[in-house]
């Protein structure tokens, strides 16, 4: 990496943002250097972990985050325990879903005519100046 730049410090994790090969990553190491992840900034995570490193409120949310990445990843669970991971998990996938918001079909014929309005205008615009711009 070219350029690695530390935006945070959350308990013995140290959040690194990097920059080379035409790519920026987010990398979060422990501090004895011995386990480290990284997204890339075209990853979701990207984001989300730099909007938490970036926000000191959010950093205890991102310690614990952290921890628990940092263990799943170092642990052999029984299949016991996945079960009940994997419960845990879709239960939080539903209530994500739930939270969503669903457009009903006046709000969606509403912003699809917004949009064809503005690639009509964009279009008009576009021949207005003769192929000249």
């Amino acid at each position: 990496m070219d350029n690695k730049n530390i935006i945070a410090r959350v308990g013995n994790f140290i959040v690194t943002k990097e920059s080379g090969n035409g790519m920026d990553w987010i990398s979060v190491k422990a501090s004895s250097g011995f386990w480290t992840m990284r997204f890339r900034q075209d990853n979701m995570m990207f984001r989300m972990v730099d909007g938490m490193a970036g926000d000191e409120n959010l950093h205890a949310y991102l310690e614990s985050w952290v921890k628990m990445c940092y263990l799943m990843s170092n642990c052999m669970p029984d299949l016991d325990f996945m079960e009940e991971f994997y419960k845990s998990y879709t239960g939080w996938c539903d209530r994500q879903t739930k939270q969503e918001e669903v457009l009903g079909d006046e709000e969606d014929t509403k912003i699809l005519e917004e949009e064809r309005r503005k690639w009509e205008m964009k279009n008009e615009l576009s021949g207005m100046d003769g192929g000249n711009g």
